[in-house]
């Protein structure tokens, strides 16, 4: 009897512990959806390879009516250097998961511009 009333409360505690771990990664989970205004500064910070603010100002950006009424030399000088630039498309990326150096999963931002170097379109691409 009192073995078993121990294992109950060892299970019981590890149960609380857990649910307790749960708790915290969802109030995790939704201030990072949250998100945050586009600071310049901030969008340029790189920490190793990773740009720990970028995630958290995509929406802002992507939605923004302001930015989209910008050219191609305005976007450069608001966001920087694209990552990677072709034919009329900037390409900058986001956040980017990876096993050792190996890239596994990345999430861009990617914004077309037109023949005369305004906005066609803004999309998140993964």
């Amino acid at each position: 009897m009192w073995k078993q009333l121990t294992i109950g409360l060892i299970l019981l505690s590890f149960l609380s512990c857990n649910k307790a771990k749960e708790s915290n990664s969802d109030s995790d989970n939704s201030s990072l959806e949250s998100g945050m205004k586009f600071d310049k500064p901030k969008w340029a910070l790189k920490d190793g390879r990773d740009y720990p603010f970028r995630e958290l100002m995509l929406e802002d950006i992507v939605y923004n009516d302001t930015i989209r009424t910008l050219d191609v030399e305005e976007i450069s000088k608001l966001l920087g250097d694209p990552d990677r630039q072709s034919e009329g498309f900037f390409y900058y990326t986001v956040s980017q998961k990876r096993i050792g150096s190996w890239p596994v999963h990345t999430r861009s931002m990617v914004i077309k511009f037109t023949n005369t170097s305004t906005i066609e379109w803004i999309k998140i691409h993964e």
